[in-house]
């Protein structure tokens, strides 16, 4: 879960200048399209892509079979979409937050949406939670999936893991860090269960768990030294984290996540006197 600048490239031109492209099989079904394509291009963006406010247009079944090939298969109008795809190879998951990526995601999804398959506003870098959401996007309400490109929230501190019967195999769930007073509480609900939980997630945080009680420096390196107080602790922590969301520009990644976590102040009092425990060596296990 991360804001990310939205894409810089011209969508306009791109699609008229595809539409008048009598070499792809769009032609010339396409062109008398492209001005309610471009109509609702500029209505995404001026509802910032919310699926409660976005319209679709409808389209001849053709014309949106072609917008869809055109997707798969980009022709040299559309070369953005092969960069964006290039580019995701070694971009971490915005709409999960993990640190794996290679996909493009329709966050409107191009079957209930053809005129946005190409529209690159539409086109997230993903990972594996792409085929895991598939298609949901909206619950009640204000239930819907969050927009890495427009959804500011994004940018803040929205989610954190949560331990419980610590020890070597605690119970860990995700927990909204946000109050239900946010405006966007909502969204962040239903992105959390619809996205994220739907993805390796909890596993990560189980065998970060279990790297962290077995050698704390594995996760956060300035505890090879005991602190010599609990607000030390704190702050070593708290280090961690910042360098991390500077490092990954974002503070919903999985280490971040997992670091909140461990700021609780009950697990960060497990955690001082674990280090502490009578006959233990630093850097040693904590259980």
């Amino acid at each position: 879960m991360n804001k990310i600048s939205r894409p810089p490239y011209n969508d306009a031109a791109a699609i008229s200048a595809l539409a008048e492209n009598a070499r792809v099989i769009s032609h010339p079904h396409l062109q008398a399209s492209v001005k309610y394509i471009l109509q609702n291009y500029k209505q995404y963006v001026s509802a910032e892509g919310n699926a409660f406010i976005v319209s679709p247009v409808k389209l001849s079944a053709d014309v949106g079979c072609f917008l869809k090939k055109h997707y798969s298969a980009p022709p040299k109008d559309l070369q953005y979409i092969s960069e964006m795809r290039r580019e995701s190879r070694y971009l971490g998951c915005p709409m999960c937050g993990s640190m794996l990526s290679g996909t493009l995601d329709h966050l409107l999804p191009k079957n209930s949406y053809p005129e946005f398959s190409v529209f690159s506003q539409n086109l997230v870098q993903a990972c594996q939670c792409n085929s895991l959401r598939s298609e949901v996007l909206m619950g009640v309400a204000n239930e819907r999936v969050l927009h890495p490109y427009f959804d500011e929230c994004l940018s803040e501190r929205l989610i954190g893991a949560g331990f419980e019967d610590l020890g070597r195999s605690p119970k860990v769930s995700i927990k909204v860090s946000v109050s239900s007073a946010h405006r966007n509480y909502s969204a962040i609900c239903f992105h959390l269960k619809e996205v994220v939980l739907k993805t390796g997630i909890l596993g990560y945080m189980i065998r970060q768990w279990s790297n962290f009680v077995r050698k704390p420096s594995l996760v956060v390196r300035s505890l090879e030294k005991n602190p010599a107080s609990l607000s030390e602790l704190e702050c070593a922590l708290l280090k961690e984290r910042a360098l991390i969301d500077d490092a990954r520009d974002g503070k919903n990644t999985w280490d971040s996540v997992f670091l909140s976590g461990l700021l609780d102040p009950p697990v960060l009092l497990w955690i001082y006197n674990s280090l502490h425990f009578a006959g233990r060596i630093e850097d040693g296990p904590l259980v």
